[in-house]
């Protein structure tokens, strides 16, 4: 088990720092837990888990000479193979803009260049709704589908999952405290290194 570390009131705790894929690996959970040294309200808390980076090429089809083919496509550089937040006491409308922020930081800024065949203005929307779509399919993006759990204001713990098919590297666990308007005001980070073992 790993040592917590405290920084800026919020001490925090992973029961795993080390993760091995096997041939046998078939996804794996990372239990973060810890304590909060000063609260006065019931306290709203963000978790992310924050994979090895990537980049990523989206493909869609284009009629070419009356035939479909796929040409036109969007680069991204840079981005996290693997992506989880949690959260408490926030309601709908505040997690919906927490993932915008979110999405924007992590995947949607990460848009490099764009190549269509007749050189037409491009949506750039809709490579970011299929970048969403193929990340969501494998499970390597999930918002806001665990609840954190905080006891007697101050105690909190939480699951994050990892799909069988992840990237080898270092992944960062960022636990943030917000203030009343939804700002962080306090963080604590953990790493989870994660290695190929044996034949793969």
């Amino acid at each position: 088990m790993s040592s917590g570390i405290g920084f800026g009131g919020i001490v925090s705790n992973i029961d795993k720092k080390e993760i091995e894929l096997t041939t046998r690996f078939d996804g794996s959970k990372i239990l973060v837990f810890g304590a909060l040294t000063e609260t006065k309200n019931n306290p709203s808390l963000l978790i992310e888990l924050v994979g090895p980076k990537q980049d990523m090429t989206i493909r869609k089809k284009s009629k070419v000479w009356g035939i479909w083919v796929k040409k036109d496509y969007a680069k991204f550089e840079k981005i996290p193979s693997f992506y989880q937040i949690n959260a408490t006491n926030l309601n709908s409308d505040k997690r919906r803009e927490i993932s915008n922020r979110k999405l924007e930081q992590y995947f949607f800024s990460k848009l490099k260049n764009t190549e269509t065949t007749n050189k037409k203005k491009v949506d750039k929307k809709q490579y970011f709704n299929e970048l969403l779509r193929l990340k969501k399919n494998i499970n390597n993006i999930r918002l806001f589908e665990t609840e954190i759990s905080v006891l007697q204001k101050k105690l909190f713990f939480s699951t994050i999952e990892l799909p069988q098919k992840i990237f080898p590297g270092k992944y960062k666990v960022i636990i943030s405290l917000l203030n009343e308007n939804h700002e962080v005001i306090k963080s604590s980070e953990e790493i989870v290194k994660v290695s190929k073992t044996g034949i793969q």
